[in-house]
C-alpha cells in the first residue's frame, strides 16, 4: 500500500514539473537572424527556441512590403540575397503578421512583414517544429525538409496562446508562395496534441510555385489546414500528398507535367477539395475514404487514373520477379531506384499486363471508380457520376476483351461486342439521344438506297411525267396558250364540278337552304387548283404561237420558259420520290410496316434488315430513357 502512494505521489510530481515547464524562447529581429548566418564560420547555421520579429527600424532590408503610417507607402525590396550555409532551425518561429488597431476610429490596420523574401538557398534547409514561416519569391537549389514530429508541439502552442494571443499574431502559417525548387522537398507535419479546448488549426500554404528535377512529398496530419493551389509541379521522379485527421484539403488548379501523382485522404477530414488541376501523366489515387463535403472534378484525370494500392502491389511483385534488377537500380543510387519504381515504364507495364488482366488489381481498380460514382451520385452530380460510369464500363470492355482471347466462344464475344456496341449507340446508356441520333443516320442511310430503286410508289411518277411532256408538246405546236391547253387537259374534271354547281342552283326549292350553302365550300375547294394553276399559266406565257413560227430571238426566250418549267416538274417529281423513300425508311425502321413492302429486288431484303436494326436501336433507346428517368 505504501509503495502505491509513493508511485502515485512520485508520478503527480513528475506530472506537474513536465507540464510546468516552459519554453525559454530568444527574440530576434529579421536583420540580426541574417546576421547571425552571415557570421556563422562553420558550414551549418544552426538555431533551437526562437521567435523571429519584424522590427520596422531595422529590418525593411529584409521585408517583401509594408506600410509606413497612415500614408500607406508600400515598399518592395528588389535584390535578391543569397544564402551560402546550410540551416538547421528547430522550433524557430518566424512573426508574419500582426494586428493593429487605430483607438480613435477603433478601425483593424493590418501590417505584413515577410522575412523570406526573394532568397537564394544553396544549400539544404531544415525545419523542424516550425509553425511559423513564410517564403516568397525565393529560390532552393538543395533538398527541402519541413518537419514537426515531436511532442514539443503542444508545448509550442500553449506558449503562443498564453504569450502572444494579445498581439493577435497569426503565428500558426507556414506559407511556401511564387518560389522555385531546383531540388527535393519533404514536409511532414504532424501535431500530437489531444486537447481540443486549445488546439486551433495550423496552416499550410503552398500557392504559385515551380517545383522542378525531384520529388516533392507532402504529409500532414491531424488539424492541419492544407492549402496547395496554382502550382507546377515539374518533378523527374513522384509528387506525393498525404492527409490524415486533416480540417480542411485543398489541391485546386495546379499542373502536374512529369510528375507521378499520388493522393491520399482519410478519416476525419472536414472538406476535401480537388479540382481544376491538370495532368499530363496517370495519376495514383488512394483515397480511403472520399467525404460527403468534398469536390472532387473526375474530367481533370482526363480517365488516366489508377489505384495507387493496385499498382504498388505490382511493382512488389515485378522487383520479387527481377531481384538482379532491382539490385542494378538500387546500386545506381537512391534518385534512380526512385525514378524506376515511380516512373512511367511501370505505369505503362500496370495497365498493359495487371489493370485488366490480374483480377484482383480488376477488383480494385473498379472499386475505386465506385467509390467515386456512388460519391458523384449522392451528391447529385449527374454529369461527373455518367463520366465515371463511362469509364468503368470502358475497363469492363478491356476486361471482356481479354477474356474472349484466353477462352474464345459465342457467349464471351457477344459480352465484349455487346459493350462495344453500348458505348458507341448510347454511352453505356447513360446517353438515350446517342441511340436517336444513330437511328437517324440508319433511316436516311436506307432512304437513300430506296431512291436509289423504284418501288410502286414511283408508278405515278412515271404517268405524271410523260403527261407532262405530252402538255409542253401540245403547247409547242399549236397558237393557244398554256393556260388554254391545261383547261382543255381538265375540262372533263372543270366539267364535272360545273354540273354540280348547276344543279344545286336549279334544286335551290327542292333542297335545304343549309344544303346549298355547305356544298359552295367543296365546290370551290374543288376548283381552286385548276384556278391558281391556270392563272399562273396565263401570267408566265409570255410567247404565244407556233414553235416553228417564232424568230430565233422568240425561240430562245420560248427555250427558256420550257426549260425552266421542266426544271420545276422535275424536283417536285424528285422530292415526292425521296419522300417515299424517307417514308419507306422510317416505316420499316420503326416496324410499323405495310403488311407488303413496296419494293422489289435487294432493297426488299435490306428492309428487313433496317427493321431488326430499328427494333434494336429503339429498345437501347427505350431501355437507356427509363435508365435516366429513374435516376
Amino acid at each position: 500500500m505504501l509503495q502505491k502512494i509513493l508511485f502515485l505521489g512520485f508520478l503527480f510530481l513528475s506530472t506537474t514539473l513536465l507540464f510546468s515547464q516552459k519554453l525559454n524562447y530568444k527574440e530576434y529581429s529579421y536583420s540580426e537572424f541574417f546576421k547571425m548566418i552571415e557570421e556563422e564560420k562553420d558550414s551549418v547555421f544552426k538555431l533551437k527556441d526562437a521567435i523571429i520579429k519584424f522590427n520596422r527600424a531595422t529590418d525593411s532590408a529584409y521585408a517583401a512590403s509594408y506600410d509606413i503610417g497612415s500614408d500607406k507607402t508600400t515598399i518592395l525590396r528588389k535584390d535578391t540575397i543569397t544564402i551560402n550555409k546550410e540551416l538547421h532551425l528547430n522550433n524557430v518561429q518566424f512573426l508574419t503578421y500582426s494586428l493593429q488597431m487605430d483607438k480613435l476610429r477603433n478601425i483593424p490596420t493590418n501590417i505584413m512583414y515577410y522575412g523570406f523574401y526573394k532568397i537564394k538557398f544553396l544549400k539544404p534547409l531544415k525545419l523542424t517544429n516550425t509553425l511559423a514561416i513564410d517564403f516568397r519569391g525565393c529560390n532552393f537549389y538543395n533538398n527541402v525538409n519541413i518537419i514537426s514530429s515531436s511532442n514539443n508541439i503542444d508545448k509550442i502552442i500553449n506558449y503562443f496562446e498564453e504569450n502572444l494571443n494579445s498581439e493577435n499574431s497569426d503565428y500558426q502559417d507556414i506559407g511556401i508562395r511564387n518560389s522555385i525548387f531546383n531540388s527535393k522537398i519533404n514536409i511532414y507535419l504532424t501535431n500530437h496534441f489531444t486537447n481540443n479546448n486549445l488546439l486551433t488549426n495550423l496552416n499550410l500554404e503552398i500557392e504559385n510555385n515551380i517545383f522542378n528535377k525531384e520529388e516533392v512529398n507532402i504529409n500532414t496530419r491531424n488539424n492541419f489546414v492544407l492549402r496547395i493551389i496554382g502550382n507546377q509541379f515539374k518533378t523527374i521522379n513522384r509528387t506525393q500528398i498525404f492527409s490524415r485527421n486533416n480540417q480542411f484539403v485543398t489541391i485546386e488548379g495546379n499542373q502536374f507535367t512529369a510528375a507521378s501523382f499520388t493522393v491520399n485522404t482519410e478519416n476525419h477530414t472536414k472538406r476535401f477539395t480537388l479540382s481544376n488541376n491538370a495532368f499530363d501523366q496517370y495519376v495514383k489515387l488512394g483515397f480511403f475514404d472520399i467525404i460527403k463535403k468534398s469536390e472532387i472534378d473526375w474530367q481533370q484525370w482526363n480517365n488516366k487514373v489508377i489505384a495507387a494500392n493496385a499498382q504498388t502491389s505490382f511493382f512488389r511483385k515485378i522487383e520479387s520477379e527481377n531481384p538482379s534488377l532491382k539490385t542494378s537500380m538500387i546500386q545506381s543510387g537512391a534518385e534512380a531506384y526512385t525514378k524506376w519504381m515511380y516512373g512511367e515504364d511501370i505505369v505503362k507495364r500496370y495497365i498493359n499486363e495487371s489493370q485488366i488482366i490480374d483480377k484482383s488489381s480488376y477488383a480494385q481498380e473498379i472499386k475505386l471508380r465506385y467509390n467515386f460514382y456512388n460519391y458523384y451520385k449522392d451528391n447529385y452530380d449527374l454529369e461527373n457520376a455518367n463520366l465515371v460510369y463511362e469509364d468503368i464500363k470502358d475497363i469492363e470492355t478491356k476486361r471482356f476483351e481479354y477474356l474472349y482471347d484466353k477462352n474464345p466462344s459465342f457467349k464471351t464475344f457477344f459480352k465484349w461486342r455487346i459493350n462495344q456496341f453500348l458505348k458507341v449507340f448510347s454511352g453505356y446508356g447513360k446517353e438515350p439521344e446517342r441511340a436517336i441520333i444513330f437511328s437517324m443516320y440508319v433511316i436516311l442511310l436506307f432512304a437513300f438506297i430506296y431512291l436509289l430503286f423504284p418501288n410502286s410508289w414511283d408508278t405515278l411518277g412515271k404517268k405524271r411525267l410523260i403527261h407532262r411532256f405530252e402538255f409542253f408538246q401540245k403547247y409547242l405546236r399549236r397558237n393557244e396558250g398554256m393556260h388554254t391547253i391545261y383547261l382543255e387537259d381538265k375540262q372533263q374534271e372543270i366539267s364535272s364540278y360545273e354540273a354540280f354547281k348547276t344543279n344545286l342552283e336549279k334544286a335551290h326549292l327542292e333542297l335545304p337552304s343549309f344544303f346549298i350553302t355547305w356544298s359552295k365550300p367543296l365546290y370551290n375547294a374543288s376548283m381552286f387548283s385548276s384556278r391558281i394553276t391556270s392563272r399562273f399559266l396565263k401570267t408566265t406565257d409570255v410567247l404565244q404561237g407556233r414553235w416553228k413560227d417564232l424568230s430565233p430571238k422568240q425561240k430562245r426566250w420560248k427555250n427558256i420558259q420550257i426549260g425552266f418549267l421542266l426544271t420545276v416538274g422535275l424536283l417536285y417529281d424528285l422530292f415526292i420520290k425521296a419522300l417515299n423513300a424517307l417514308t419507306l425508311s422510317i416505316n420499316t425502321f420503326t416496324t410499323l410496316g405495310f403488311g407488303e413492302i413496296p419494293i422489289k429486288g435487294l432493297p426488299r431484303y435490306l428492309a428487313i434488315i433496317q427493321g431488326f436494326i430499328g427494333w434494336f436501336m429503339l429498345t437501347i433507346f427505350s431501355v437507356s430513357l427509363i435508365s435516366q428517368l429513374l435516376n
